[in-house]
């Protein structure tokens, strides 16, 4: 199983615009990733994103703190 790293900094620059596509920079504690995004994976990062923050565990844990 491939270890998994604590995200320290994300960044997302636009380095065109038409075709729209970009520059993902991921810093970790022990290194610096950067990765080309087009549109198309964008929209899939934001659906997966979505999906993420809005799932029930989450929402029921966040309730229970507020009281």
């Amino acid at each position: 199983m491939t270890e998994v790293h604590k995200i320290a900094r994300l960044s997302v620059v636009a380095s065109s615009i038409d075709p729209l596509c970009g520059i993902v920079e991921i810093d970790t504690p022990n290194t610096t990733v950067r990765f080309e995004l087009n549109e198309d994976m964008a929209h899939s990062f934001c659906t997966d994103l979505e999906r993420f923050l809005t799932q029930a565990p989450r929402r029921e844990q966040d309730r229970a703190r507020r009281g």
